[in-house]
């Protein structure tokens, strides 16, 4: 786990040295982006900078000095550049550009940043084979959640914990804390703790395999990290639940739902108030707060994994009421913590971090709806149902004013594209205009038509993704397979082992709403 020291003069004044050293910022043009942003939280979350780096030396500043990250090795520059380009994605809609002397587009600085990196830098296992490697691969592993890649995210932490495993940091983070606390293993065990934390996110969103065991975490860490720690824990189970839909998995269903409520009781009662979260401060308290608020939107997001299956039961089934309310319930729980991420200024990394939970929400409060106008009247539907239709159509404008105001916006974007067309299918207009079919990340393709219940359709050979999935002299298919029991069962169809999505895409940054976003 040996690294240079970020005292130490670059001694290779070579080719890569110098073209990652011609990319930073002047001064001017990083402090405002340091500023501007909730980038900041980077210095005290994912590294931790060396003070001779800090503007003045002071790292109460969260700001870094271009001219000092200038004289240390090609890392620690690389590390700087995606701290820089994490802080350019997180900047607000709202931001004055023309306030930057040097900089003269956003996205193309941000994508050089990281193109740049990741040509020179990352892509070397030798490079990453440090801690300070393995804190560029952090890095850059947030810049493409972020960005809403997530696939791209997880090969990126895989990769991160694989080199971990060999330099075993799994080994260190369950030996006690030293006292006096070495830096080096301080910071390893908490970025041991980052990647397994990522990856459980990643993975039950993506429903692919995890990487680590679970983290012991110290009875006097934080309460959020303590928490996290605990439904972290119940991260596997969670993730088997939809694969086969039994009354032996609801009662496990259930069993988990208590594990949760349990946790949540095992918190103070204040734990769960929506934090005020000042819109300037930067400061641990400040850092705890969002962090809290993060937390928590997990939390609820966790229990609508849980219950979610039995929810698009519970028109058939009477007895997976429970699970619907309790999703439901979860699901306003997550929107009420955006739209407090969205009321504090310059929390714009935490809204991308949570707007995928925000999306799963919003679909499930929609299907909701779309399921109850199928079995009731609609009057009674309004009345039960008219505060989240109003908290649904809140959201979309929320989005589609984050959308319009900057690209960078593309998570907002393409939610608010999905969720529209999902409320479409409610207009008695279009009635008329036959079922609509349409692939939602998380939630797989389901077909949407006027008063009826959604469904899953099973594959087809015969569509035209069936016959794509061979190759020609003019395609190689690439595709994404969804298996799962998310959905009921129907009755005719193929044979159950093509009871699955399809989904052909053109590589790991999905751009697309109607096929390549899934996850």
């Amino acid at each position: 786990m040996e690294s240079k020291s970020e005292s130490t003069h670059p001694s290779d004044c070579d080719a890569t040295h110098k073209s990652l050293t011609a990319l930073l910022p002047s001064q001017h043009d990083a402090n405002i982006i340091f500023e501007s942003s909730n980038g900041w939280m980077i210095l005290s979350g994912v590294y931790s900078a060396s003070k001779n780096i800090y503007v003045n030396r002071d790292e109460q500043s969260y700001a870094l000095d271009m001219t000092a990250v200038a004289q240390q090795p090609s890392i620690i520059v690389a590390r700087t550049l995606l701290h820089l380009a994490i802080c350019i994605n997180a900047l607000p809609p709202e931001f004055d550009d023309t306030r930057l002397q040097d900089i003269w587009s956003l996205d193309a600085t941000m994508s050089n940043y990281v193109s740049t990196v990741n040509s020179l830098v990352t892509n070397a296992d030798e490079h990453m084979l440090t801690l300070h490697g393995l804190e560029c691969l952090m890095l850059l592993a947030v810049q493409h959640m972020n960005s809403a890649n997530l696939r791209q995210a997880w090969l990126v932490i895989r990769r991160a914990m694989n080199l971990a495993h060999l330099m075993g940091f799994h080994r260190i983070v369950v030996q006690p804390d030293l006292d006096p606390p070495i830096p080096a293993i301080t910071n390893a065990k908490s970025l041991w703790r980052h990647f397994v934390d990522l990856d459980r996110y990643l993975g039950l969103h993506l429903r692919l395999p995890f990487g680590a065991d679970d983290v012991p975490v110290s009875s006097a860490a934080e309460p959020q990290v303590i928490h996290r720690a605990r439904i972290n824990a119940l991260s596997k189970e969670i993730a088997d639940l939809d694969r086969n839909i039994t009354p032996q998995t609801y009662a496990r269903a259930l069993s988990l739902d208590e594990k949760l409520e349990t946790n949540m009781r095992e918190m103070p009662p204040d734990f769960w108030d929506v934090p005020n979260i000042p819109s300037t401060a930067r400061s641990p308290e400040s850092f705890a707060a969002l962090e809290r608020l993060m937390v928590q939107m997990w939390h609820f997001e966790m229990k609508i994994f849980v219950h979610l299956p039995y929810l698009l039961r519970a028109p058939l089934e009477p007895r997976y009421e429970f699970s619907k309310v309790t999703a439901l319930q979860a699901s306003r729980n997550v929107l009420m913590r955006w739209f407090a991420l969205r009321n504090a200024a310059i929390t714009q990394a935490c809204c991308r971090f949570g707007e995928i939970g925000v999306f799963i929400a919003a679909v499930t409060l929609t299907l909701d709806i779309v399921i109850e106008l199928a079995i009731k009247e609609k009057g009674e539907v309004q009345k039960s149902k008219g505060t989240d239709f109003a908290m649904i159509c809140r959201l979309i404008g929320e989005m589609e004013k984050l959308a319009r105001a900057s690209t960078r916006e593309k998570i907002a974007a393409r939610s608010a594209i999905v969720l529209k067309k999902m409320l479409s299918s409610l207009d008695p207009s279009r009635q008329h205009a036959g079922p609509s079919r349409l692939t939602i990340p998380f939630f797989g393709t389901v077909v949407l038509e006027y008063k009826k219940l959604p469904v899953r359709p099973l594959f087809d050979l015969d569509s035209d993704t069936g016959k794509k999935m061979n190759a020609t002299g003019h395609h190689l298919p690439v595709f994404s397979f969804v298996s799962n029991a998310l959905w009921p069962q129907q009755e005719d169809g193929y044979e159950r082992d093509l009871d699955w999505d399809m989904v052909l895409f053109d590589g790991l940054e999905d751009r697309d709403t109607e096929g390549n976003w899934v996850f």
